[in-house]
């Protein structure tokens, strides 16, 4: 069987104008996470990841601490399949909806961007809706759209590589949640759930064969914990 390791990014710069750059606390998690990886002798037949300068720079701290240690790593290869889900979009267009239907949200949009409880319980709502497919709004990404296009990668990845390989994809929370939900034959309302489990730099892996894709692990964390600063176990 062939294994793909999919890495969720390093936290990214909440409250920032640019979101998609790491923050500090992001960087060193990518550090962490190459440094472990390394460690454990992992060697990876080919390396991914999307579009997002988030996930580039946490694939990219795991490539330079490979090359610095001498240590075999592929030229990665960028792959839009894993690129996350465009939630400004989203937001933007979904806000207006329930901001109609319950007035009260405009007291918790007040407290944005700094209150992340406050921004966690707004874009729960947001995104419950957008999966179910329950709003006026046109011209936005679609959920089924997204959940296909990611199922679709993992499908390449695997016709490509073939038996017995391991890969790595750097990527975010969306995918991974789809990927899991895949794996599991989840609702879309699980995937939800499982998307607001998945902390940065964390690692989740399938097995994939002829037969399908299975979960091996999910959202391990421990090479971050090993570092006995709480500061880097994050969600968002």
């Amino acid at each position: 069987m062939s294994e793909i390791y999919f890495f969720r990014h390093g936290q990214a710069s909440f409250g920032e104008e640019n979101y998609d750059r790491l923050s500090p606390i992001g960087v060193r998690q990518a550090q962490v996470l190459a440094r472990y990886l390394a460690d454990a002798g992992k060697v990876f037949d080919a390396v991914y990841y999307g579009e997002m300068e988030r996930q580039q720079k946490t694939a990219r701290e795991f490539i330079n601490h490979y090359r610095q240690n001498k240590l075999p790593v592929p030229r990665p290869e960028i792959s839009d399949a894993f690129n996350e889900y465009d939630s400004f979009a989203v937001w933007q267009a979904l806000i207006p909806e329930l901001i109609e239907e319950k007035p009260s949200l405009t007291k918790e949009l007040d407290k944005l961007p700094g209150d992340q409880k406050a921004f966690q319980m707004v874009f729960s709502q947001v995104m419950v809706r957008w999966t179910k497919g329950e709003y006026r709004a046109s011209g936005i990404p679609r959920w089924d759209d997204f959940v296909r296009r990611v199922n679709s990668g993992i499908e390449k990845l695997a016709t490509r590589h073939g038996a017995q390989k391991r890969l790595a994809v750097f990527t975010s929370g969306g995918p991974i949640s789809v990927t899991v939900k895949a794996a599991l034959g989840l609702s879309d309302k699980m995937a939800l759930e499982i998307s607001w489990q998945l902390m940065n730099a964390s690692i989740t892996r399938i097995k994939y064969n002829s037969k399908g894709i299975m979960l091996a692990g999910f959202n391990e964390v421990s090479h971050l914990e090993l570092e006995g600063d709480e500061r880097l176990l994050t969600y968002r």
